[in-house]
Parts: structure tokens; C-alpha cells; sequence
């Protein structure tokens, strides 16, 4: 499955040239994924509700493109399970037809009390399972 997030790019999200801050593609990869997991029927809300938290341990951004204020950026997201603690998305950004982006994101899975490394929640780990099924 992939998951796309529209975002229009904000004048505050720009640097003095007039173009999206390499900073602000961290954002939008946070609300791809977590628009994501909602879709999933897995809001982060609920998942810390739950007790648990996942934090980002590794982030990879290859920028492409130019990007400005104003601009739509399409976010591609794809999520996989890694073991049974982690969870990978990888990103493609679109403005238009054109690539300006690809990333990806590690997530750990942590239990939100004790701040130690847990396993995934077994329904969000059957609900990334299944979309991997329907690629």
C-alpha cells in the first residue's frame, strides 16, 4: 500500500532564497506517517494511549528538487515492519511530476512507562503486514 499525503508548503517553512528549509521535509515526513497509520486505523494518539511510543532512531534525507512557498508536495508512504521492535517507512516527494524528494524513517517501539525497548503492537504489526500483501 501506498499512502499519499498532500501538503501545501507554508511561507514560514521557507529559508531567505525563497525555498523549502531542509528542516521542514522532517515535518513532512512526520505528518505522512502519521496520516498513515490513522488510514490504518492505528492513530498515534491511540498507540501512546496504549502505552507504547515510537521514536525515530535513523532518518535519511536525499533532496532533489527545488521546492517554494506555495507549492503542493505529494508524500509517498510505504511502511514495513523490521523485527519485532522496528518499523521502517520510505518516502518519495512530489511537486507536480516532479521527484524533489526521497527518505526514510526508523521507528523503535518503546513502552511508554518504562521508557524500554517492547514489541510492536501485534495490530499495528497485522495492519502493515496486510498492506505489504496488497502492493
Amino acid at each position: 500500500m501506498v499512502h499519499n499525503c498532500e501538503i501545501r508548503v507554508r511561507y514560514g517553512e521557507t529559508d531567505q532564497m525563497g525555498r523549502v528549509h531542509h528542516a521542514s521535509y522532517v515535518h513532512y515526513l512526520e505528518i505522512a506517517r502519521i496520516e498513515m497509520l490513522r488510514e490504518l486505523g492505528h492513530a498515534y494518539s491511540g498507540i501512546e494511549a496504549d502505552g507504547f511510543l515510537l521514536p525515530v532512531i535513523d532518518l535519511s534525507i536525499q533532496y532533489k528538487g527545488v521546492v517554494i512557498y506555495d507549492d503542493i508536495i505529494m508524500v509517498e508512504t510505504k511502511a514495513s515492519i523490521n523485527g519485532r521492535i522496528r518499523m521502517d517507512f520510505s518516502y518519495r516527494l512530489w511537486c507536480g511530476e516532479i521527484l524533489v524528494g526521497e527518505a526514510s524513517v526508523q521507528l523503535a517501539c518503546l513502552n511508554k512507562g518504562t521508557l524500554r525497548p517492547t514489541a510492536l503492537p501485534d495490530s499495528l504489526v497485522r495492519s502493515i503486514q496486510t498492506t505489504q500483501l496488497k502492493r
